[in-house]
């Protein structure tokens, strides 16, 4: 046989084994990695924290007293909350607790033939009664004196119309229009809320829940902002 033929004879037999043995040329294949292989492979990702979510009750930094509620306003003047005088006291005081930063003192009184028995929560500027009974002319759950501007860490405190306890009284009533008899025992009416009955006929104010500023000194104060109080049936 010449040598070409040698050759040919040996590249077919060459390819005839590769064939046989199952080789080929070409990219190898790429193995399929299983389920196991893919969830181990994957990174798990990092959770990321979440923020503590604020309580609102700790954004206050003015307190407007309203003839039925407490507005509480932040830094921007936005009421972030209010309290109902007729809230659960428990409620109330906790909220007012938040706000100032403090608990208050508590203390129980049994009453006597002009006052019911009730429970005051103080702190240094403001007083929060609950009255047990509930009637008269404080027929909400709970009642206010502010007898300070600032009450807790720096928390201002007024009346719609900007009055501060401790102000000038009887230029808020020449303002107002009220009446100012200087005898130490005013009262001046400075806002009024929604009636809540028929006006009594011995009366010439609304039978209705106002804010008050009361002249008279009390616990080393004057002037204090008070609510609610019904002038239509307490005022004399």
């Amino acid at each position: 046989m010449e040598p070409s033929a040698r050759r040919s004879s040996g590249i077919v037999a060459i390819a005839t084994a590769l064939v046989l043995s199952g080789c080929a040329f070409g990219p190898s294949p790429v193995p399929t990695p299983s389920p196991e292989q893919v969830e181990a492979s994957t990174p798990t990702p990092t959770p990321t924290p979440t923020a503590e979510p604020i309580d609102p009750l700790t954004t206050v930094t003015e307190i407007v007293v309203r003839p039925e509620l407490l507005e509480l306003h932040d830094a921007e003047g936005v009421v972030v909350a209010t309290l109902s005088y007729d809230d659960e006291a428990s409620l109330f005081m906790a909220a007012l607790s938040t706000v100032l930063g403090a608990a208050p003192e508590q203390s129980e009184l049994s009453g006597g033939m002009e006052s019911a028995p009730r429970t005051d929560y103080s702190w240094d500027g403001l007083l929060a009664t609950d009255d047990h009974e509930g009637n008269g002319p404080i027929d909400m759950n709970v009642s206010v004196v502010f007898t300070a501007p600032t009450v807790g860490d720096g928390v201002t405190v007024r009346t719609v119309n900007g009055f501060q306890p401790g102000g000038d009284a009887q230029a808020l009533a020449a303002e107002l229009g009220e009446p100012w008899y200087g005898n130490g025992a005013d009262q001046v009416r400075v806002e009024t809320g929604e009636p809540i009955g028929e006006q009594q006929p011995y009366s010439d104010y609304e039978n209705a829940y106002s804010v008050a500023v009361n002249a008279w000194e009390w616990q080393g104060s004057s002037n204090a902002v008070f609510a609610p109080w019904n002038f239509g049936i307490g005022h004399v």
